[in-house]
């Protein structure tokens, strides 16, 4: 079975290079064919000679003069403010370490993680022998016996690849958000997308070279032939190529239905049945520390059959040869110069990067992945103010305002149903730039030696892994914590959570031209008002839809109303189908839509506020607006950019302001122009 599933998985590796050698003999494409507009973002496609009317596309007519002067910077593939403000938020963090001392003991583990991180002779003279300790415990295991008592013997941080053959952990019932219950995820995959294994993109052929690549490199380095590396390689993702079938594809997840896909609950018998010899529950218990339950939510029960159905005798060659692969890349970066080169330039290549960055520009975010709250204690007491904080949570609420005046407007709506939709915009909990409260995210409980005292990069990582784990399984017992922050003050991100009904704007993000403290109102509704817009927008997207004023997922809405909905998001998915950013280029609609709903909502929200505004600048508005989306972009991550939930820049600058005949109006933008939609083929749904 092993031999016949690895020379099928060798046909099939042989096939994607033949295929992509033939890719590389076809016809030159000509990206400028887009439909109905230019792909203004894709380098190459505006130079000095495109016209750039206004009228027929605004992305263009009012950024191509800055597209034309954006230059790539820190070795990134794409430029525009977004990425200016990434490498604003790296210079600010490499600073603190620079510049900066420790007052606090959680400032005191960032300073002392930075001097294990750049202790470049401890960690060159340590080498692989730490990862070599595990790799070599991994190849001992001689039975599924063996392989169990690992799991639930060998402590969590000890162990080479956790929460990869499977994961569990606890979170908030999605019908209930005051009950916690234990869930199992899926399993971990090379190509990240199960879709890849069955039909190849450039993504996943850029994850193959550069994943393999660098397992290659590594097991090689631990004594291993090329030959032996090849063949655990090989073995890895024959493995996967059976499991990724069991498993939603990227875009099953951006679909309607997906939350309600990964709500299916097991009771203890029918979990154990269904694992069979798959330790889950004495993971869960054993290993983790979690109490008995009577019922798990199992996200993916087809994966989990799946993978019970091949954890065997006869399997464990393979499952094996999956552990090993996955922790050398793991485990990759926390080693030697070497080893940690190879893993940058692994983990960046579907960005296009070919160059590793001096240590200093991007330690911080390092630091980042493992304290995260120790750095963003010391990034906000540094960098943001509470001035900023204080307006731009007036402007949230004038936003929220305007929200009011939507609901109400909505004629598929209930009286009934717009009350409660009223009562879940007032209930969002606004998190702007960083917490009031810093209590909960402390490191109090965390403990390891600096350089100073003979510590080494990779025991700090482990005892870090380890209270992770600890607070993460104490957690479980504790009640709910409302407010708590999931993303980070420093993000160069928004987000609404819709587990909590609540709005988060990074202060990494209201930086730079985004925002500053000097703008008009136009400019900062144009740019991050925008995006505030956006996130409070979701709480009446598609998904958000699904989630009362608490983040329980129930309906709400009534049947009939549902419908109309669900109408309304069928024609914005067909409208974003019918666009393509080149000839032969072609998306799913449906996945854009929550989105484009969130974009398009966010744009009749500051046109409402906008009336309300003497004397406002609707022109300094608008190219505010198309400004804070200017983008150049290599060729390389425009493919990741098409499986994105988002749709691409300059079609979130115009699909968006066609909708509004406050935009065409201002412009005069009549029917014989490309930015003109007829009123009746218009999507916005609110």
């Amino acid at each position: 079975m092993i031999r016949k599933t690895i020379s099928a998985l060798t046909a099939l590796m042989m096939l994607l290079t033949v295929l992509g050698a033939a890719a590389e003999t076809a016809p030159e494409v000509d990206y400028t064919t887009g439909t109905p507009w230019l792909f203004v973002d894709l380098d190459g496609n505006v130079t000095e000679e495109t016209d750039a009317n206004l009228k027929d596309n605004f992305a263009l007519g009012v950024n191509k003069a800055i597209v034309l002067k954006l230059e790539y910077k820190g070795g990134i593939p794409a430029a525009g403010i977004i990425e200016d403000i990434a490498l604003q938020a790296r210079a600010d963090k490499a600073r603190m370490f620079r510049e900066g001392t420790p007052d606090s003991h959680d400032a005191k583990l960032a300073f002392d993680l930075y001097g294990l991180l750049t202790d470049w002779d401890s960690r060159n003279a340590s080498g692989i022998a730490p990862l070599k300790e595990q790799t070599d415990e991994i190849e001992r295991i001689s039975s599924i016996e063996d392989l169990n008592r690992y799991f639930t013997e060998v402590p969590y941080e000890e162990q080479l690849a956790p929460d990869t053959l499977w994961s569990c952990g606890n979170e908030s019932s999605m019908t209930d958000q005051s009950v916690k219950e234990l869930f199992v995820s899926g399993t971990a995959l090379l190509l990240e997308d199960s879709a890849e294994y069955t039909a190849e993109t450039p993504v996943g052929r850029t994850l193959w070279e550069a994943k393999t690549g660098l397992a290659r490199r590594m097991l090689v380095k631990l004594g291993y032939t090329e030959a032996e590396a090849d063949a655990k390689i090989e073995a890895c993702l024959s493995l996967e190529a059976m499991i990724a079938p069991s498993l939603p594809t990227e875009e099953d997840q951006g679909l309607p239905d997906f939350f309600e896909k990964i709500n299916n609950h097991f009771t203890r018998d029918e979990l154990a049945e269904a694992c069979g010899q798959l330790p889950v529950i004495p993971w869960f218990e054993k290993t983790l520390g979690y109490p008995e339950q009577d019922s798990y939510n199992v996200y993916y029960p087809e994966n989990l059959s799946k993978l019970a159905g091949l954890y065997t005798e006869e399997n464990l060659e393979l499952i094996k040869s999956y552990l090993i692969v996955h922790g050398v890349i793991g485990q990759a970066a926390f080693l030697d110069r070497e080893c940690y080169e190879w893993e940058y330039l692994c983990s960046h290549a579907n960005m296009g990067l070919t160059i590793i960055p001096k240590d200093a520009d991007v330690f911080a975010e390092y630091i980042e992945m493992q304290l995260p709250w120790a750095l963003e204690r010391l990034y906000a007491d540094t960098y943001l103010h509470a001035e900023d904080k204080e307006r731009l949570t007036v402007l949230a609420k004038q936003m929220i305002a305007a929200w009011h005046q939507i609901i109400e407007e909505a004629d598929f709506l209930s009286d009934e149903t717009k009350a409660k939709a009223i009562e879940k915009l007032e209930s969002i909990d606004l998190r702007i730039l960083y917490p009031d409260d810093w209590t909960p995210y402390s490191y109090s409980k965390v403990n390891f030696r600096s350089a100073a005292d003979g510590g080494t990069l990779y025991e700090a990582v482990r005892a870090i892994r380890k209270y992770n784990m600890m607070k993460k399984t104490e957690s479980f017992s504790a009640k709910p914590e409302k407010g708590k922050w999931s993303l980070k003050p420093s993000s160069i991100n928004c987000n609404y959570s819709s587990s909590d009904n609540s709005v988060f704007i990074g202060g990494g993000f209201a930086r730079g031209e985004m925002y500053n403290s000097g703008m008009t109102d136009e400019e900062i509704m144009g740019k991050i008002g925008f995006f505030v817009a956006h996130e409070i927008s979701h709480a009446f997207d598609r998904s958000g839809a699904d989630t009362d004023k608490d983040g329980n997922r129930v309906q709400w809405w009534k049947d009939e109303e549902l419908a109309v909905f669900s109408e309304k998001n069928q024609r914005l998915a067909d409208y974003f189908s019918a666009i393509h950013p080149w000839e032969g280029i072609s998306w799913n609609g449906e996945t854009k839509t929550g989105e484009a709903c969130a974009d398009m909502g966010a744009m009749k929200c500051l046109l409402l506020m906008a009336k309300e505004k003497e004397d406002f600048d609707y022109d300094l508005f608008f190219r505010s607006f198309a400004g804070a989306f200017v983008r150049k972009v290599k060729l390389e991550p425009v493919y990741a950019d098409f499986q994105n939930v988002h749709p691409l820049n300059y079609l979130r600058i115009n699909t968006t302001l066609q909708q509004y005949d406050e935009f065409l109006d201002f412009y005069g933008i009549k029917e014989s122009d490309g930015m003109y939609l007829d009123p009746e083929d218009r999507v916005n749904i609110w």
